[in-house]
């Protein structure tokens, strides 16, 4: 297998499943939010090993300026099966760096497939810059010395203003038109047939410091009651988040499901201090590839 060939095979086995489920909007910009470094299990109902699904600064939706930092992302995972015996998978590390200028830049490695041996000293890596002020988003591949350069679309426009106050001061009300499956999930009860649907609460974990950063914590509990995905006994998951307002952005995840296993993502070797620049500069020596558009018939 050719070093490309196997480099790509684990990259997007890695990332694919992260583009299923956004992460929350914890930009402070009007494009939306970031997935600005969030970092966490992508889903609550079906989690994924792979971390990376829902981390990542370097990826368009949003800008964070005026808050930079750089850190160590570890993901750590255990599954325990029935017999109680421990699978635990190797710890995944990724470095992130973040400029006051909301510029990002996220280094990821990546064990090789069974059976596959490097020739080189490291595992297979992937670099990407997320620049918002150039408009681009690269990847580079520091293997072949190529960076892939996309363009970063345009943020939509501003949401429309407010409804004018009526004579007495409220707000005038306005109609919000709801689709059928909306209102069946909103308000009317699980149609005969359908399995049961999963039970959701959320409660306040107060504040504490986490690698010398201030952050709020919330655990998110669902229940599935017996049939809710074809289970004969009830099933309970946990997800527990560590936001920090002043990095904008979760720097402590912890999942438990009794399906996959315990796993959990924190931030290491917190730097508030300015990232060196030429981190977010594409190398002299690389060749910069851009996508080449289809041509019309």
């Amino acid at each position: 297998m050719k070093p490309f060939t196997v480099l790509s095979f684990v990259f997007f086995s890695a990332v694919a499943p992260s583009a299923q489920t956004p992460p929350p909007n914890t930009s402070t910009s009007s494009t939306g939010g970031i997935l600005g470094g969030v970092i966490g299990p992508s889903s609550i109902v079906s989690y994924s090993p792979s971390f990376v699904s829902s981390i990542g600064p370097g990826v368009p939706g949003g800008v964070v300026t005026g808050a930079p930092y750089s850190a160590e992302q570890v993901t750590e995972h255990v599954q325990t099966l029935a017999d109680g015996t421990h699978i635990t998978q190797p710890a995944q590390t990724t470095k992130l760096y973040r400029d006051s200028a909301g510029r990002t830049r996220t280094e990821r490695s990546f064990p090789l497939p069974p059976g596959v041996v490097s020739k080189g000293s490291d595992t297979p890596s992937f670099i990407e810059i997320f620049d918002p002020v150039a408009g681009a988003h690269y990847t580079l591949e520091p293997r072949n010395h190529t960076a892939r350069r996309m363009s970063i679309p345009s943020p939509p426009p501003p949401p429309p203003p407010p409804p004018p106050a009526t004579a007495s001061g409220a707000p005038a009300s306005r109609m919000i038109r709801l689709l059928p499956a909306q209102r069946s999930a909103q308000s009317d009860p699980p149609s005969q047939g359908q399995p049961p649907r999963p039970q959701f609460s959320r409660e306040s974990l107060g504040t504490r410091t986490i690698e010398g950063v201030p952050a709020e914590g919330s655990r998110t509990t669902v229940t599935y009651p017996i049939g809710a995905v074809g289970n004969d006994g009830p099933i309970t998951t946990t997800t527990e988040t560590w936001t920090s307002s002043e990095l904008k952005m979760v720097v402590l995840s912890k999942n438990s499901d009794p399906r996959s296993g315990e796993s959990t993502t924190r931030l290491t070797n917190i730097s508030r201090a300015e990232p060196d620049p030429s981190l977010f500069q594409i190398p002299a020596d690389y060749e910069v590839v851009e996508p080449q558009t289809p041509v019309k018939q």
